[in-house]
């Protein structure tokens, strides 16, 4: 099944491997990149997990990304339509996206935390978690509990990286997490305040979600590998908040003391701190 979005643009192809892509002109190399990135991943999990359906990478440039997507030009995200799940990436990453992460690297340096490259690495490493989404989504692990499915798209996206021997990318991935948690440490929040109107989290509470999320997937992949997602995938509810907590304690049972780490801190207000908490998060495409 082809992406209906996707028949209004001429994207050129670029066949081969394990994630086909489609590209806008000039954005070729920027194509084949991300698939030296994604392919790896893709023959991970499929070796591992039930996958059914197909994905695909479309690299776009903003004209193109404005025929495909509403949302602002620069985020990865994933669309699921039918059994295909469309990765859309950026053909560059403009300025004012880059520019939106200078209070986080400030505040991180400020904690001690330095980031280990250009702000564009951890974007293009948001991809990555993006696949994850594309992988949980084929393979029976989506539940529509955004807190979950955001843990598990990046637990995925882990695993398949230590599957594939990436050790060298997993470093930055946890480097880059840490830098999350260290500028956004004032931002605790409870589990559900993940359950969020699509665009109105503010993007440094984003921040630290997916920076704790990601720090949670290093830890226990290291442990469990492919069997949680495996024995999870055969037991989850779907859209049952409290049954879908009970079954992540019965099969791995390290997830009731990780559940006290989103406890708001004494004095901590609703609104999160100043600063960098007050600029909203991006959009968030519906998976």
């Amino acid at each position: 099944m082809r992406d209906p979005a996707a028949r209004r643009l001429y994207l050129r192809p670029l066949p081969g491997g394990a994630v086909p892509g489609k590209h806008s002109q000039g954005a070729r190399s920027r194509t084949a990149q991300l698939q030296r990135f994604l392919d790896p991943l893709e023959l991970a999990a499929r070796s591992e997990l039930p996958i059914e359906g197909g994905v695909q990478l479309l690299v776009v440039s903003p004209s193109d990304w404005r025929r495909l997507s509403s949302y602002g030009y620069g985020l990865p995200f994933a669309r699921t339509t039918g059994r295909l799940v469309s990765l859309v990436a950026a053909a560059d990453y403009p300025p004012r996206l880059t520019r939106r992460f200078d209070d986080l690297l400030l505040r991180a340096g400020r904690a001690g935390t330095l980031p280990p490259g250009d702000v564009h690495e951890f974007l293009d490493l948001l991809l990555g978690h993006e696949w994850g989404h594309a992988a949980a989504n084929r393979s029976g692990l989506r539940t529509r509990v955004k807190w979950f499915d955001e843990l598990m798209a990046t637990y995925l996206f882990v695993q398949a990286l230590r599957s594939s021997g990436r050790e060298a990318t997993l470093e930055r991935l946890a480097a880059w997490a840490r830098v999350q948690v260290a500028a956004t440490g004032l931002q605790r929040s409870p589990l559900d305040a993940f359950e969020y109107p699509r665009g109105a989290m503010r993007l440094a509470r984003m921040l630290w979600f997916q920076g704790v999320f990601t720090e949670r997937a290093l830890e226990l992949a290291a442990v469990r590998g492919w069997e949680l997602p495996r024995e999870l995938a055969a037991r989850l509810p779907v859209g049952d908040r409290g049954e879908l907590a009970r079954t992540l304690v019965e099969v791995e049972p390290g997830f009731r003391p990780w559940f006290a780490v989103f406890a708001p801190a004494p004095g901590d207000d609703a609104a999160g701190a100043r600063g960098l908490g007050d600029e909203r998060g991006p959009a968030t495409p519906a998976r």
